[in-house]
């Protein structure tokens, strides 16, 4: 979430200002932060989530919350790697700057924070039970 905020801030500091220079350098530090540290960061959330839930007695498909939680971590994913990595990538490549290119990151980033807070929500309160699955006695075949 912290690296969410930041390019967040980056963002709407490169659409409220008119210095060139300013909004290059937010630029370039958005794509670092987009590109190099958020792909490393989203991978090892999905695979930490993945190893925590299959090895604790919570289990990948007990919960909703769980379920959830997956789903969004993947779309996520797939927002930044089909459309935020591009965008940061056009956008560090252009000399000047891009007003509608910057407000379509401020929007993805806003969504994306808000998803982020979601999800973090979904592992505090555990809402909703137990799905089908998790609620499947523990030995096994339900048949007698």
């Amino acid at each position: 979430m912290g690296i969410e905020i930041a390019q967040l801030l980056l963002g709407l500091v490169g659409l409220s200002t008119d210095d060139e220079a300013v909004v290059r350098a937010t630029h370039v530090v958005m794509e670092i932060l987009g590109i190099e540290l958020i792909a490393v960061i989203a991978w090892m959330t999905l695979l930490t989530g993945l190893l925590l839930s299959a090895a604790t007695q919570w289990g990948l498909l007990k919960h909703y919350w769980i379920v959830v939680k997956l789903v969004l971590t993947v779309v996520l994913m797939l927002d930044g790697h089909f459309f935020l990595q591009h965008w940061l990538r056009e956008q560090a490549d252009m000399g000047g700057a891009s007003e509608s290119l910057g407000l379509r990151l401020v929007v993805s980033m806003s969504i994306a924070l808000v998803l982020l807070v979601a999800a973090t929500a979904l592992s505090v309160y555990k809402p909703w039970g137990r799905t089908r699955r998790g609620r499947r006695p523990a030995g096994g075949s339900t048949r007698p």
